[in-house]
């Protein structure tokens, strides 16, 4: 991790406010208030002394290059979630009769929201609603797969690892599993750099000095050829058209959605009065020359979709004035859960947030703990503070390589922090269940020494004994 989860946080939040101000948005029928803008930093606040308390920033301890981890047990877990999400959403898409189809998917899932939103319960078919629960193993799969095999499989990366997200997106007619899956994939790749860090050459002495033949660093002897680390040419160009496919499944979501209203220029001119937002401020006659309308919709679609959790929650702090919803607002299964106990509570809670004009926007973290559970929010982000402090420790301290797999998804779940809370954002309960069945499923193991019979040291000097009792 490079940075401390607490530094992160404030780059993230500072980087969306950067980008409100410099974009030209306006505001319509929205304001931010200072009370707002102050409820924001405590529970920012709240969440750095968490991360603080658990660890403080520190340099990267150096990593005995012998320690790894045993994935049999959870590649088992995660392979057979990943088998039953592609057959489940395989039969869902047959039988709805969508595969493929972007408006049919959009107009599915706009009912869906609809239901929501009444509290009624979800009309899903029973494949669909068990995929909803596998499908998140293959983001745990795909980081595995990039970031911890010496050489991995592009078969496997493809069939478990971006398979189930695939279908999960044409069922539900989203971008949601696709963009993370991206994510998840890109800090994957980079996190291999610390998986598998680069040998250093050791340092030899030349020439014979007073008769004494020359010296050698002590350790095995570097091996040569390609670092682990880096994929082919090949692998690269594959990714590359991959990610582009991806790009132009994102922009024909948002092309679809606009014709629904009669086209992207009509979508444009509809959102000060349906988002209270517009992009007519300084400068945006700029960005109309230069990209047209359709390039500048673009634009303003995906920074609205980064910053807006800043505008909504501010919102929410000043306004909303409902009973705490005790996690239907901010997670998924808890929400499905009280459509069935009691939808009235459902629809009267969300139907405040529609009257504000917030329900069916991003009300980032913090807007959606303070919905769910006020100021008692506060407890759950400084757990989920302290939480990240402690995985960031763990990593730094290089001594269970094990942890390594929960950096993207805590590093994921800070950034998008101005969506919704990690166990809230895309479905995230499921994906931490997979993910934490999948490192409590792994062991810490030790790599055989190539030459020398000489066991592992680490920097310390603690033997490789100590080392796998300790982790």
């Amino acid at each position: 991790m490079k940075f401390h989860p607490a530094v992160l946080m404030l780059l993230t939040w500072a980087s969306a406010y950067v980008l409100f101000f410099v974009l030209p948005f306006t505001l319509e029928g929205r304001y931010m208030s200072l009370y707002g803008s102050l409820i924001q930093a405590v529970f920012l606040g709240t969440f750095c002394a968490g991360a603080l308390v658990a660890s403080r920033p520190s340099h990267q301890y150096p990593r005995n290059p012998a320690a790894t981890t045993d994935f049999r047990m959870s590649d088992r877990l995660l392979m057979v979630g990943c088998s039953i999400a592609i057959g489940v959403l395989a039969i869902d898409m047959f039988e709805s009769g969508n595969l493929l189809d972007l408006a049919a998917s959009y107009a599915q899932r706009s009912d869906r929201a609809t239901d929501l939103l009444r509290g009624a319960a979800s009309d899903s078919s029973i494949w669909f609603q068990i995929g909803f629960l596998f499908y998140p193993a293959g983001y745990v799969y795909t980081v595995r797969e990039i970031a911890f095999r010496p050489r991995p499989a592009p078969w496997r990366i493809a069939l478990f690892g971006m398979a189930p997200s695939v279908m999960a997106a044409l069922a539900m007619g989203g971008r949601g599993p696709l963009f993370f899956l991206i994510v998840f994939a890109v800090y994957a790749y980079a996190l291999r750099r610390q998986v598998f860090p680069k040998a250093q050459k050791p340092v030899r002495r030349v020439g014979v000095r007073h008769g004494h033949a020359p010296a050698r660093a002590a350790g095995p002897p570097m091996r040569k050829g390609r670092s682990p680390f880096r994929f082919g040419p090949g692998f690269k160009i594959a990714m590359g058209i991959v990610g582009t496919i991806f790009m132009i499944y994102f922009v024909q979501v948002f092309i679809t959605r606009a014709d629904g209203i009669g086209g992207v220029e009509m979508m444009f001119g509809a959102v000060g009065q349906r988002w209270g937002v517009s992009f007519n401020g300084h400068f945006s006659n700029v960005f109309y020359s230069l990209l047209g309308v359709e390039g500048t919709y673009m634009v303003f679609v995906f920074a609205w979709y980064w910053l807006q959790g800043i505008v909504m929650s501010n919102q929410i702090f000043t306004d909303y004035n409902g009973p705490m919803l005790l996690g239907t607002y901010g997670i998924d299964l808890v929400s499905a859960a009280m459509r069935r106990i009691n939808g009235e509570f459902v629809a009267d809670g969300f139907d405040r947030l529609l009257r504000m004009n917030v329900y069916g926007f991003v009300p980032s973290a913090f807007g959606s703990l303070y919905v769910d559970f006020k100021f008692f929010g506060l407890l759950p982000c400084f757990a989920w503070g302290w939480l990240t402090g402690v995985v960031y420790r763990n990593v730094k301290h290089g001594v269970d390589p094990r942890w390594l797999l929960l950096v993207p998804f805590v590093s994921v779940g800070i950034v998008m922090s101005l969506n919704n809370t990690p166990i809230g954002l895309s479905n995230g309960l499921m994906l931490h269940i997979w993910l934490l069945g999948a490192f409590f499923l792994s062991r810490p193991a030790l790599r055989r020494q190539a030459a020398h019979g000489m066991a592992p040291v680490r920097p310390t000097g603690e033997p490789a004994g100590v080392l796998a009792r300790r982790a």
